[in-house]
C-alpha cells in the first residue's frame, strides 16, 4: 500500500462490521459463523487501531497489521471464488450430520 489513508482504512473496518452483521442471519441459518465471526474481528480490530493512531501517529506496526489483515481477506475471498471455502462449508455441515445421526456413548 502506497498511500495510508486512516479515514479510508477506518471506513473499510467499518464496511467489514456492517457486512458482518448484515448476512449474520444467513450464515446462522447453514449453522457457520466463522465467517461473521472474522468479519466482525477484521472490522472490530481495524476500528481499534485507526482510533489509536488517530490519537498518536501511524507506526510501522500498524501497517503490518493492515497488510496481514488484507492479506487474510484477501485469501478468504480467493477461496470463496474457487469454490473451496463453500466445499469446506459442506464438509463441516456433513461431519455435523453424521456426528447428530450417531448414537452417543
Amino acid at each position: 500500500m502506497s498511500s495510508w489513508d486512516i479515514v479510508k482504512i477506518g471506513d473499510v473496518g467499518e464496511d467489514l462490521i456492517k457486512l458482518a452483521r448484515d448476512v449474520y442471519p444467513q450464515l446462522i441459518e447453514v449453522e457457520h459463523r466463522i465467517l461473521f465471526q472474522s468479519l466482525r474481528e477484521a472490522g472490530l480490530g481495524i476500528r481499534s487501531r485507526v482510533a489509536e493512531i488517530q490519537k498518536g501517529e501511524l507506526r510501522e506496526e500498524d501497517k503490518t497489521y493492515f497488510r496481514s489483515v488484507h492479506e487474510v481477506l484477501g485469501d478468504l475471498c480467493e477461496k470463496i471464488e474457487t469454490g473451496e471455502y463453500y466445499k469446506a462449508l459442506l464438509d463441516v455441515a456433513a461431519k455435523r450430520e453424521r456426528e447428530r445421526a450417531s448414537p452417543s456413548s
